[in-house]
């Protein structure tokens, strides 16, 4: 039988090195079935679509979330996943301006601080002493 995280390896580790082994292990522990419908949707289907340029599909998905609101982990690894893609943190900025014009401010302004503090732990990781 397939398995998506292994089959999908190659795209999971463009947005998070590292990721593929430990989501298998853990988030596939919780759920298999779920979990396997859940990475063949978005990383075997949605994702490897040619239609729309990957950074373009990253930045509707980042929209998504954020209108949604109540994605907090989600969002959490979709914007660093937004950057390992090479999106640029101001293009990733200009999310929250469509946001707060068409779905309101709090759902923006939340999804900004978040993405705030995260790369102020990035810079804060590479100011670390090694």
């Amino acid at each position: 039988m397939s398995n998506p995280f292994q089959d999908n390896a190659d795209l999971l580790e463009r947005f998070s090195p590292g990721v593929s082994a430990h989501a298998e292990s853990s988030y596939r522990a919780v759920f298999p079935d779920l979990a396997d419908h859940v990475i063949q949707s978005i990383y075997g289907f949605a994702y490897r679509r040619p239609q729309i340029e990957l950074k373009t599909r990253q930045l509707l998905t980042l929209t998504i979330l954020v209108t949604m609101g109540g994605c907090e982990a989600q969002l959490d690894f979709q914007f660093k996943a937004a950057l390992n893609l090479g999106l640029t943190p101001e293009e990733i900025r200009e999310v929250f301006i469509q946001v707060a014009v068409l779905a309101g401010n709090a759902r923006a302004t939340n999804a900004a601080r978040q993405f705030h503090n995260i790369l102020k732990q990035q810079d804060e990781k590479k100011t670390e002493p090694l």
